[in-house]
Formats: structure tokens, C-alpha cells, sequence
């Protein structure tokens, strides 16, 4: 069974760049966010899984998109973007995201990336084979 897995992270476009809570990712633009997100569901799908890029904006908008997304199909792996996991004032949006994926999604495995790169190691950390749906730990 082909891995599915899903990309959640924000929106590149609702982004202020220059917000403190952003300041910590030097460099990060729109293009290269957008870019970074592309590439990766890019790189997934070419290895073979079955990758979803859902693009959310601030808040319980953010999270409601989100949970939409978890409840409309199955995935192996969860995976959510440094933006919505590591700045301060996202906490809550992470949150419902996490609790979200944790009743629609039983047995995912929750991929945190380490940067706005592609990185589609996160997602085979877990899932080397994009075949084989059985996590690797």
C-alpha cells in the first residue's frame, strides 16, 4: 500500500516576514517558503508516496482548513511546518492541528521538518519505503 502522507504548514502569502515571531527563520521569503513546500510534495510524490500540501492560514481559519483536510482522507504521516510548530504565537493553531490529526488520524506518525527546505528525509524517517505503510519504529 502506497504511504500517504500530508504537509501542513502555513500559507506563504498570510506571512509577515519581518514579524518578530518570523525573524528566527533569516532569509525565509515568500518565494522561498512556497518554493521549499513545492519542491518537497514534488519530491515525495516523484519517490513514489502519495503527498498532499495543505496550506493554511492563521488562527481557528487555519485550523479549521486543516482538520477539513485530515477528515477528508487517511495518511500515514502528519507532517507540520516550523512556522506553525515553532513560533510562539502559533501555539494554539498547533495544537488543534496536533489534536486534530490525533482523532481523525489513529496510528499516524506526527514528521516535524527542520528548516523551509525541501525534505522529504522527515517523511522517510518513518516510512523508507513509500510502499509500505508500516512505520520504521
Amino acid at each position: 500500500m502506497t504511504v500517504t502522507a500530508i504537509q501542513i504548514g502555513l500559507d506563504p502569502d498570510v506571512i509577515d516576514y519581518d514579524s518578530p515571531g518570523f525573524a528566527q527563520f533569516a532569509g525565509l521569503t515568500k518565494a522561498t517558503l512556497r518554493k521549499a513546500g513545492d519542491d518537497n510534495v514534488a519530491a515525495l510524490r516523484a519517490a513514489g508516496y502519495d503527498a498532499g500540501n495543505c496550506l493554511i492560514d492563521f488562527g481557528e481559519a487555519g485550523a479549521e482548513k486543516a482538520r477539513q483536510w485530515l477528515t477528508a482522507k487517511h495518511y500515514d504521516a502528519v507532517l507540520i511546518g516550523a512556522g506553525v510548530r515553532l513560533v510562539a504565537g502559533n501555539t494554539l493553531l498547533f495544537e488543534s492541528i496536533v489534536n486534530a490529526a490525533h482523532s481523525t488520524q489513529p496510528g499516524c506518525r506526527f514528521v516535524f521538518n527542520y528548516s523551509a527546505t525541501p525534505t522529504p528525509d522527515d517523511i522517510r524517517r518513518w516510512y523508507p519505503d513509500p510502499t509500505d505503510a508500516t512505520p520504521s519504529h
